[in-house]
């Protein structure tokens, strides 16, 4: 099966990995060929792009901005890395969400942590925590950080059955290459009643059924799978955890990554230009402010 889109990276072909049927009707290309699973509802990329395509995306390039390029491309941060205090306050006010709903401050394992900003977070909120990262660039900037953070994906994980108080997947879900073997990885590593808490982008959300394939959360391709709420439930009683509570939660922004946001839409050339040189400008990367669009779905889920 080809991809509609002409680049550098290659795909592979994959059944629904929520119900392992192979049964779909597409929905679009957006540019990725999006479809959704007859049988349960998943709406997921296939063909995908393989494990050697997403080790090259998730490079130093995804993370830090070229400053020979300034605009935004495809990338989910246009400079992850000089967003830090932005991010960090962000990740602060999530750790005390987790705290709403964990037992202790205990031991807490951040799957996707990138460049361990959260541990950070919850370190200074008194856990004990660690990340799995599978950007090698990210993991080496961690650990001069003095953070513990293990290189690869959560099956590589040297974890000790029931040894978690906590999980967070901060926009990772929709990253996974298997979100089903994930959560059923978490529910081995935590602890009875321990907790995940996690954000999706949400197919249920006002922005995805006005937008729909023009739906930012199709714009970056190593987007994998587009849960809602239904379909992540089914995912996470199949793998043994309940669903507690669903919330929307925002995040702090800077003026330059929410403009990043905004120039996806524009279609003028000239606008689109000027909303790139004003997110390029030291001023919009130093304004930040609080924003929630309701489209980020945040999931608690627990072992019993």
């Amino acid at each position: 099966m080809a991809s509609a889109v002409a680049d550098a990276y290659t795909r592979e072909e994959v059944t629904c990995n929520l119900c392992k049927a192979h049964d779909e009707e597409v929905l679009f290309f957006s540019p990725e060929r999006i479809v959704r699973c007859r049988r349960c509802g998943l709406i997921y990329c296939n063909p995908r792009l393989d494990a050697a395509s997403l080790q090259k995306i998730y490079s130093k390039d995804y993370f830090v901005l070229d400053e020979q390029d300034s605009g935004i491309d495809y990338k989910a941060y246009a400079d992850y890395i000089g967003e830090e205090p932005v991010i960090t306050r962000s990740m602060i006010k999530r750790i005390k969400k987790v705290e709403q709903f964990a037992h202790a401050r205990g031991r807490m394992l951040d799957i996707g942590c990138a460049a361990g900003f959260s541990l950070i977070a919850a370190r200074g909120r008194g856990w004990e925590a660690e990340g799995i990262e599978c950007s090698e660039f990210c993991v080496t900037h961690a650990r001069s950080r003095g953070l513990t953070v293990h290189q690869g994906s959560l099956r590589d994980y040297p974890g000790t059955e029931g040894s978690m108080d906590a999980i967070t997947m901060w926009d990772y879900l929709e990253h996974s290459t298997d979100p089903m073997g994930d959560l059923n990885a978490c529910r081995s590593l935590l602890k009875k009643n321990g907790v995940i808490l996690l954000s999706i982008p949400n197919v249920d959300s006002w922005s995805y059924r006005l937008l729909g394939k023009k739906w930012i959360g199709f714009k970056n391709i190593e987007h994998l799978y587009f849960f809602s709420r239904s379909t992540l439930k089914k995912l996470a009683v199949s793998a043994g955890l309940s669903m507690e509570h669903c919330f929307y939660h925002g995040k702090y922004v800077s003026l330059s990554f929410f403009l990043s946001r905004i120039q996806y839409y524009v279609r003028t050339r000239t606008l689109h230009r000027l909303v790139e040189q004003i997110a390029a400008h030291e001023r919009s990367k130093r304004i930040s402010f609080y924003f929630n669009p309701y489209d980020i779905l945040n999931v608690v889920l627990r072992k019993s």
